[in-house]
């Protein structure tokens, strides 16, 4: 009786492939890090330049919003304002409600 050949073929892993599959796999993980790395510290980057244009705006602001502080606080500004809208001292207010937001002149 003849005896059967089957046709196998086999997988030879030798050590340089193995080594290569494994190289490969080390690249593409490499690679994929410094893309998502890169991205992160782009994106930071961005939102840091976007504070510090807003903290120049703001620092900006608080230079208008202080002159007209300083201009609104001039004992003669407002004396001469009060004198302008013909506005009088008032002493010893009662006030009508406890939130004192409304008094009533004795």
């Amino acid at each position: 009786m003849k005896q059967k050949i089957y046709n196998t073929t086999t997988l030879n892993y030798t050590g340089i492939g193995v080594l290569n599959v494994f190289l490969l796999a080390a690249a593409v993980f490499l690679i994929m890090y410094f893309v998502i790395i890169s991205n992160v510290i782009t994106a930071s980057n961005y939102g840091i330049r976007l504070l510090k244009e807003e903290l120049s705006g703001l620092t900006e602001m608080n230079g208008i919003l202080t002159a007209q502080k300083l201009s609104v606080e001039d004992s003669s500004a407002i004396l001469n304002f009060a004198q302008a809208h013909h506005m009088v001292e008032v002493a010893h207010v009662t006030h009508i409600f406890e939130s004192g937001n409304v008094a009533l002149k004795p």
